[in-house]
């Protein structure tokens, strides 16, 4: 069965910071939530050398690999929900089921063995016209609404991850709202604001000024840049693979014990987009 795919350019017209400072395009059509029976994340779709991948990191999909072992699935199967305003005129929410073990078996999965980052294939697209998809089997609408909305130049190589640059980062942080239920809905997404702290080029390693909770791995993070007077754009630098800890350690000198404690250090490690696409599928 054929769906229509609709492309959305992220290039728009620059907005003077006197007069506003928000963000351009529609947050919650960007990140995915991921729900499976072992625990949730966040993620996103791309559409990539002809076909639409779900994008997110390793640890959300699979167990950490033990030994010579290989990684193996936490959950055979997996919900996940976005939103998109394709076939509608406003923004509504879009229900996947994903059979990942005939996924996996399939092929259709693929993954880095030594960093966290994973893709899954859900559609094909026409290879004289990339707006027409089929859905891979495996994959399934649960809502009444189908397709997603994906936008068009939307990754940034690790070449182009500039330091001091604007990020945000977009998920599902499951983990915080567990007081607030009663005035925030964790079915939609929460950003977050900061810059690019550092790169390493040589490790591939991207670290941003914002902390990240549970429920945020696998999500998107975007660098904002100005090509050219009077644009602004919103390119994908990688996904949030973890928050990066600070250890503190307390120590009685007259008992002789210590004890270390382990926080949230409000800097998280996002594994480069190049990791992602150096799995797609050729």
């Amino acid at each position: 069965m054929k769906k229509t795919l609709l492309l959305i350019c992220l290039a728009v017209a620059f907005v003077p910071p006197c007069i506003s400072r928000e963000l351009i395009i529609d947050p919650l059509t960007i990140p995915v939530l991921i729900v499976h029976e072992k625990g949730a994340g966040s993620g996103c779709f791309l559409l990539l050398s002809n076909s639409v991948y779900l994008v997110t990191a390793r640890h959300v999909l699979f167990s950490e690999p033990e030994g010579s072992n290989a990684p193996s699935l936490l959950s055979p199967n997996a919900l996940v929900k976005t939103y998109s305003g394709v076939g509608t005129t406003n923004i509504s929410e879009r229900v996947v089921s994903l059979d990942l073990k005939n996924l996996m078996s399939a092929g259709e999965i693929r993954f880095s063995t030594n960093r966290d980052v994973v893709l899954v294939r859900v559609e094909d697209c026409n290879p004289t016209n990339i707006t027409l998809v089929n859905f891979l089997p495996g994959v399934n609408f649960m809502s009444s609404s189908t397709g997603f909305q994906l936008y068009n130049d939307f990754v940034c190589p690790l070449a182009n991850v500039d330091v001091g640059a604007d990020v945000y980062m977009f998920g599902y942080p499951i983990s915080l709202t567990a007081s607030i239920r009663d005035k925030f809905d964790p079915a939609q997404p929460l950003l977050r604001k900061g810059i690019v702290a550092g790169v390493n080029f040589a490790r591939r390693t991207i670290v941003i000024d914002s902390p990240s909770y549970q429920g945020n791995s696998g999500g998107p993070v975007l660098q904002v840049e100005h090509p050219k007077f009077g644009t602004t754009d919103y390119r994908m630098i990688g996904v949030v693979s973890s928050f990066v800890p600070f250890e503190e350690e307390w120590e009685n000198k007259t008992l002789r014990y210590s004890h270390v404690t382990i926080s949230n250090s409000g800097y998280t490690l996002v594994e480069p987009i190049d990791l992602a696409l150096e799995l797609v599928w050729k």
